[in-house]
């Protein structure tokens, strides 16, 4: 379920900022994800010990962050590798897309070295937090997402 809401003041200011690369370019502060246009999604995920857990989260559709005029990405692109620190997974585009950058989950900011968490139609170890660079990928039909995750587990 989602709904559009104008964003709102989140909580301290943060220096990070996230940055589009690869097959695109482009860099969006992470303060400037708290003054977007918010979107609400409700997110059911499977942890990898069975348990489901769901929630509540606000934050940047993914796919304006691409209809920004700051923003380039080559049309061939096929997956999307969204990194933080340390952690990589890689994804189709089109599930990348589904997705948004939030800055909230259950109506309370995250905190900021968790800002933003990629939210996504995905298992739950790929939502990933304190995201800090989408790198837009055309990967051939023999190559393996896989081989471009960093998953630290």
């Amino acid at each position: 379920m989602r709904s559009h809401e104008r964003g709102k003041d989140l909580g301290a200011a943060s220096e990070a900022a996230v940055r589009l690369c690869g097959l695109a370019s482009g860099t969006v502060a992470c303060d400037a994800l708290d003054d977007a246009t918010l979107e609400r999604v409700e997110e059911e995920f499977l942890c990898a010990s069975g348990e489901r857990w769901g929630g509540v989260w606000r934050g940047v559709p993914v796919a304006a962050l691409l209809d920004r005029p700051d923003v380039e990405v080559d049309p061939e692109a096929t997956h999307v590798q969204v990194g933080a620190d340390g952690y990589a997974v890689c994804v189709p585009i089109l599930t990348a897309l589904d997705g948004v950058l939030a800055v909230e989950r259950e109506g309370e900011p995250l905190p900021p070295a968790r800002r933003p968490r990629f939210v996504a139609p995905v298992e739950a170890g790929r939502t990933v937090r304190g995201v800090r660079e989408l790198r837009f990928l055309r990967l051939g039909p023999a190559e393996d997402p896989q081989d471009y995750e960093e998953l630290g587990y």
